[in-house]
């Protein structure tokens, strides 16, 4: 079959079009994330013939990770490329030092807080992943037992969080397979840099990579599995619209809690539950994922008993017929100096009317209730009030804004508004 590049670039236009076309605002400029592999060198030579009517800024962003030998060369590269075409390049640098623990996890988290931070807070960031990496990203998460939200894998629009920043991203290759990309590149007569860890067994994703290449004898192929991934989004998004609307009816936030109804939060079927009680989790901790599924499950057991639970960060109690999930104060150790617009705990903001030099901010715990009246602090479920933020002046506390209405201080909680926070995540 003969390679038209009029129409994949047709359909790529289409894509990128009709995604800016949605949004609610207008951000001034993409971010194209680019490596000198197949998929993204694709992306770029996409995204220059792209029309751009809007007439948006583009910035293509390579990551040098310095995990191998090579990767600078990469980066020049893809710099050498853009500046052939026209375009903006910036190469990042990742700066660590031995690095603990999932080594994948940590370049990812690295690169797109790299990327998030060298472009504007509006922009958009472009990705390469495709139809490929989906089939690969589904069958992962199938091996892990994953359900309706792992199965789901990669939307083609995200918000990925980190802590009060954030950054879109829009995947525009998700329908598109790798060798068809990579026709691209020998349209163009451009070279791609083959990742050598793409041959190294040892990694989940090239074992993955491999089986998928046998399932096609049983009829199961990238665009089977890329069609379920699209039906599980589907499924996905209606639950978390259903667990919205369950919030709406029965839920609420009161100083940076959730809070639910026992006796309608015990009506709903098991999945919602899961659904409402992890997504509070992970929006009252700032973890950067849910928590295990065994663990969600304990917590709803213990509510079902109306006993106190703990974990992610979190505990979750009874109290005057309801559920509720607070900081735990012990998870929250920090003490940061104060000063006006100064954020606590990735989730409070203080603003100060007055001086607050000399002075620190902590969760208020056991010692600091101790110095609240009596009258006056049962205004606050204990288990809340200690994990709140106050000022102190070494171990004195200075000020208590949430149970001082003539205070000159007060805390705003910066958090994107849960219910949300349900539908994005």
């Amino acid at each position: 079959m003969s390679f038209d590049f009029d129409v994949i670039s047709a359909k790529f236009n289409k894509k990128i079009d009709n995604f800016l076309d949605g949004l609610s605002y207008h951000p001034d400029t993409l971010g194209v994330a680019v490596s000198g592999g197949s998929d993204s060198l694709s992306l770029l030579y996409l995204i220059d013939a792209w029309s751009n009517k809007k007439n948006l800024k583009i910035v293509i962003l390579t990551v040098d990770h310095n995990l191998r030998n090579g990767s600078a060369d990469e980066a020049l590269y893809v710099g050498e490329l853009c500046n052939k075409l026209g375009l903006i390049h910036k190469t990042l640098f990742w700066d660590h030092e031995d690095i603990e623990g999932n080594l994948s996890a940590s370049a990812r988290e690295a690169r797109y807080r790299l990327m998030q931070n060298s472009i504007p807070s509006d922009a958009i960031l472009i990705t390469g992943h495709t139809l490929d990496d989906q089939a690969e990203t589904f069958l992962m998460r199938l091996r892990r037992g994953s359900g309706v939200d792992g199965l789901a894998s990669m939307a083609e629009q995200s918000y990925l969080s980190f802590g009060n920043d954030g950054i879109t991203i829009f995947r525009p290759l998700l329908d598109f397979e790798r060798q068809t990309l990579r026709k691209v590149l020998k349209f163009y007569k451009v070279d791609w840099i083959e990742d050598p860890t793409n041959n190294d067994r040892s990694f989940e994703r090239v074992r993955v990579r491999d089986l998928l290449a046998r399932f096609v004898e049983i009829g199961i192929d990238k665009n089977t599995i890329g069609r379920t991934a699209l039906l599980m989004q589907s499924a996905k998004t209606a639950l978390n619209h259903f667990a919205s609307d369950c919030y709406e009816k029965f839920g609420s936030c009161d100083n940076g809690d959730i809070i639910f109804d026992f006796s309608e939060f015990s009506k709903q079927p098991l999945d919602v539950k899961r659904r409402l009680i992890s997504a509070a989790q992970k929006w009252i901790s700032n973890q950067k994922y849910r928590p295990r599924l065994s663990q969600v499950d304990a917590l709803i057991n213990s509510i079902d008993k109306k006993v106190t639970f703990s974990g992610s960060g979190t505990i979750c109690y009874f109290h005057n017929n309801s559920i509720r999930i607070t900081r735990e104060a012990n998870a929250c150790v920090c003490e940061i100096e104060a000063s006006n617009d100064v954020i606590f705990d990735r989730r409070w903001k203080l603003i100060a009317l007055e001086n607050c030099k000399d002075l620190t901010i902590k969760c208020l715990g056991e010692d600091g209730y101790t110095f609240l009246e009596p009258g006056i602090r049962k205004k606050i479920p204990y288990k809340t009030i200690i994990a709140l933020p106050a000022l102190f002046n070494d171990t004195n506390l200075i000020n208590f804004p949430f149970i001082d209405p003539e205070s000159k201080f007060k805390f705003n909680l910066c958090k994107q508004p849960f219910n949300q926070f349900l539908l994005d995540h």
